[in-house]
């Protein structure tokens, strides 16, 4: 069940958006989250876990590096996770933006970098994204996972409500079902998170998250402890810094 579950991880919907500072068309930013449970399209996946991640963008061309690990106990039950990716972004219109790339998931407890036999160490998964300028931001997105043959659709909706000069707050929902070898799911979630701009390159985050899924079991980490949950509320924090 880990394997086939933890075939797709990405950024929490709470992580704080980046604040790039452009340096012509490259640019760098950074962030670093402390969740209280790492959940991933309705699974749990860790409980208390520290996020970094950093990425570069040059022009519509962007590749990144995202971390998880677990914090005390939890690491027990989770292993570290590494994804690397690649994307490229473009406009269809004036109102719709489209996103395509790969993302490679490691998992270093379960073997060598870029062994993906059984997804055990790792898993391939390439995606599209459309995003449209009207009220509330929708978005729609396909992801498909080449070492394990599962399919995730998956849309989205958001906005920000300025709270001050440099304070805004941010609410968010996405719902999404996958479709796999041997499994398949639904799951929504919903999220809150209040923000403030340091400086024009440095933001933090608080939020609150609301995750469920339509399988208890899915929740694999909370099963092995006699715990299992089809719903989790959790918290996160973090800093963005671009340069």
């Amino acid at each position: 069940m880990k394997k086939l579950l933890l075939g797709s991880a990405a950024l929490l919907a709470a992580t704080a958006a980046p604040m790039a500072a452009q340096a012509g068309d490259i640019s760098v930013s950074t962030s670093i989250d402390y969740v209280t449970d790492y959940v991933f399209r309705g699974v749990s996946l860790a409980d208390t876990a520290i996020q970094p991640g950093v990425e570069v963008s040059a022009g519509d061309f962007t590749v990144g590096a995202w971390f998880s690990t677990g914090v005390g106990d939890t690491s027990l039950f989770a292993g570290d996770e590494v994804d690397l990716y690649a994307s490229y972004s473009f406009a269809l219109s004036d109102t719709i933006s489209t996103d395509v790339g790969i993302t490679y998931y490691h998992y270093p407890q379960g073997g060598s970098l870029f062994e993906t036999e059984d997804g055990g160490a790792g898993t391939y998964e390439v995606f599209a994204s459309l995003g449209f300028d009207t009220a509330l931001s929708p978005s729609v997105s396909a992801y498909y996972d080449l070492t394990l043959e599962a399919l995730t659709l998956e849309g989205g909706v958001g906005h920000s409500f300025p709270a001050g000069d440099k304070t805004s707050f941010d609410l968010g929902a996405t719902v999404g079902l996958v479709d796999g070898d041997g499994f398949s799911y639904e799951y929504g979630s919903a999220s809150a998170s209040l923000g403030y701009a340091f400086t024009d390159a440095v933001s933090a985050y608080v939020g609150a998250n609301f995750a469920l899924s339509s399988e208890e079991s899915l929740n694999y980490k909370k099963l092995l402890q006699g715990e299992g949950k089809d719903s989790l509320l959790f918290f996160g924090a973090g800093i963005a810094a671009g340069f």
